[in-house]
């Protein structure tokens, strides 16, 4: 079997889930051949070079860019394709799903975008929030899009009540794939108490640093040891540069930028935090827990599918009371943060490894393919 996967970006958690399916697949004993077909990945998953084509599509408008993409589908006739982002799926149902004799389309909604949020996640600050046109223009195409192809993934339980009452998809186009992550050799045991807060993603609005930086500086004036390490970039980077800078943080927050070695940077940390107020199942928080590493996390999305209280602690999503106690509880209480970042890596051992993840998506392009 051949199975295309379709990028249009080159970093985030999709490319990562790609390369990781890719390596995972070519390594095991079924006859699977995975190609990754976009522009060339920036990942900390693996070595993507054996399974890249390349391809770039720069933006929706893109139609030579779009067209070449189809074209490279064809000639490589693989037996499924399958697009891991959002402009991916749409080259997939615009171009692709208009041929007669075309494999089978599948899709995985990794996400809501920030301006169509407000009726997917239930808390926090983007909750309720009206979508506007722009909202309902990405919801609205979503819909048609998912609508033509063979199968749309939800990455969690969560996603899938959604696509299915907001998108209205039929259930026997739905197929729920929990996101898995490679289990690594398990690093040093961080400190009986945190001091080394990391935080892995991107500087999107919707990431919530701003909050964080503001929860650390509260926590930081009682605690002299505590540090934080930012890895990640966007547009809110210079906005959180100054308020380190306001709040007199230089030397004990770092921005170190995007990485691709982002198992290191967690063995370093004592605990992961992702303050989010819009996730699905996000990658870096597994990465975090496969590292063995305490995480607080929003429970937003399908985190609570992942960290359950017994493996870390779950915070209201924009809420700094909250976020400044569980950090507090990580940096203070003797032998938390080991004990749960042990519970943390068990979990993504038995519930989100790449292995499990692979068998799902293999056994889904098999029906596909029939």
């Amino acid at each position: 079997m051949r199975v295309a996967l379709l990028l249009t970006q080159d970093r985030g958690g999709p490319v990562d889930l790609s390369v990781g399916l890719a390596l995972q697949l070519a390594a095991g004993p079924d006859p699977v051949e995975v190609l990754l077909l976009g522009p060339e990945p920036v990942s900390s998953a693996g070595d993507h070079r054996p399974f890249w084509h390349r391809a770039e599509v720069s933006s929706k408008a893109d139609l030579a860019g779009a067209r070449s993409l189809a074209g490279l589908v064809a000639s490589l006739g693989p037996d499924v394709v399958h697009a891991q982002d959002r402009r991916a799926s749409l080259v997939a149902a615009g171009l692709l799903a208009r041929g007669r004799r075309r494999p089978p389309l599948a899709y995985t909604y990794h996400g809501v975008p920030d301006v169509a949020a407000g009726a997917w996640v239930a808390s926090g600050p983007l909750a309720g929030r009206r979508a506007g046109l722009a909202g309902w223009s990405r919801v609205v195409a979503d819909a048609a899009v998912a609508r033509r192809l063979d199968a749309t993934v939800a990455p969690s339980q969560a996603m899938a009540a959604y696509l299915a009452r907001r998108l209205r998809l039929p259930a026997g186009r739905l197929r729920v794939i929990a996101n898995g992550v490679d289990l690594p050799p398990e690093p040093p045991p961080p400190r009986p108490r945190a001091e080394e807060f990391v935080a892995v993603g991107s500087f999107a609005p919707c990431k919530g640093m701003p909050l964080l930086l503001q929860a650390f500086a509260t926590l930081a004036r009682r605690m002299p040891r505590v540090r934080l390490r930012l890895v990640g970039d966007g547009e809110e980077v210079a906005r959180c540069r100054q308020l380190v800078a306001d709040c007199g943080l230089e030397g004990r927050v770092e921005f170190l930028g995007y990485r691709t070695d982002a198992r290191d940077q967690l063995a370093r940390a004592d605990a992961f935090v992702l303050p989010s107020y819009n996730e699905n199942l996000p990658l870096a928080l597994l990465e975090a827990m496969a590292a063995g590493r305490a995480c607080v996390a929003s429970a937003v999305g399908g985190v609570p599918e992942a960290l359950h209280p017994a493996c870390g602690l779950l915070v209201s999503p924009g809420s700094l009371i909250e976020l400044v106690g569980a950090m507090d509880r990580l940096a203070s209480e003797d032998g938390l943060a080991p004990a749960l970042g042990r519970a943390a890596r068990e979990r993504v051992a038995s519930r989100f490894s790449i292995e499990a993840c692979a068998r799902s998506y293999l056994g889904l392009w098999r029906q596909l393919a029939g």
